[in-house]
């Protein structure tokens, strides 16, 4: 009797503990879909989202709201913008770009950040890849959206091995990292960043391995088996229409 009834006590207590899972992300989804769906955003942003699928990234990722994100080279806050929207008041996204931008008060974003409502939790700042550092534990996600080939642009001359340990250092344990970035010819050599500005995602898994992070998983929604990856990804032929891997690390 005692036995069946520690079963049934089991089974209620997991139950509940799906259920609420459940409506969290349930409710997470819908922060996405409203933030996706603002009509505050800027038009030269929300235009990119059917070749861009940001929610779907953003809830594989699982930020929710109260997080505090990353946003490397915000380029614009297209990521930003959309996750200023998730986080909400109780949360905060650091919209990241480089000092020759130009900072603020004169940045033209920083501007927009500044004067628009739905951006109110959002903090712009200025680094080189190689200047950034951040409190140790402060964040719950990093964004690196089409920018992991460019620590193997040679023009940069990045520390891999520096940012990623700074990466793990300023993500609180459990903490994602979301990698988006354009496809190279399997095989490729990290120099692909610097040639046609793409990377293989196999160089992506080693690098992240070696910094302690565990592959979470990833999408396929963004690959593209027309896109000639022999070609750059600025050359009109395959702009905006490149093959893309998403990949989910964790910080143990």
């Amino acid at each position: 009797m005692k036995k069946n009834f520690f079963k049934v006590l089991l089974f209620s207590i997991s139950a509940s503990f799906l259920s609420s899972n459940t409506t969290i992300a349930q409710m997470n989804d819908a922060l996405v879909d409203a933030a996706v769906n603002n009509l505050a955003r800027k038009e030269s942003n929300s235009s990119r989202d059917a070749a861009r699928m940001p929610d779907q990234v953003i809830k594989f990722m699982g930020v929710g709201a109260g997080d505090t994100v990353l946003d490397m080279v915000s380029n614009g806050g297209y990521y930003t913008e959309i996750l200023a929207g998730v986080v909400g008041n109780n949360g905060r996204v650091i919209s990241h770009m480089f000092a020759n931008a130009g900072m603020d008060p004169d940045n033209e974003y920083a501007k927009y950040i500044r004067d628009s409502a739905h951006m109110s939790n959002v903090v712009p700042i200025y680094a080189s890849f190689n200047d950034l550092d951040l409190k140790e534990n402060s964040l719950d996600y990093v964004f690196l959206i089409q920018n992991f080939h460019d620590f193997y642009f040679d023009r940069f001359d990045v520390d891999v091995d520096r940012i990623l340990a700074m990466y793990r250092k300023t993500l609180k344990p459990g903490g994602i990292m979301a990698i988006i970035d354009h496809q190279a010819i399997e095989g490729s050599p990290s120099t692909t960043g610097t040639t046609v500005h793409r990377i293989d995602p196999a160089i992506v898994k080693r690098d992240m391995d070696k910094a302690g992070f565990i592959l979470e998983g990833g999408l396929d929604i963004l690959l593209n088996d027309t896109d000639d990856k022999s070609k750059s990804v600025f050359d009109p032929e395959v702009r905006g229409k490149t093959s893309r891997f998403i990949l989910k690390f964790k910080n143990p």
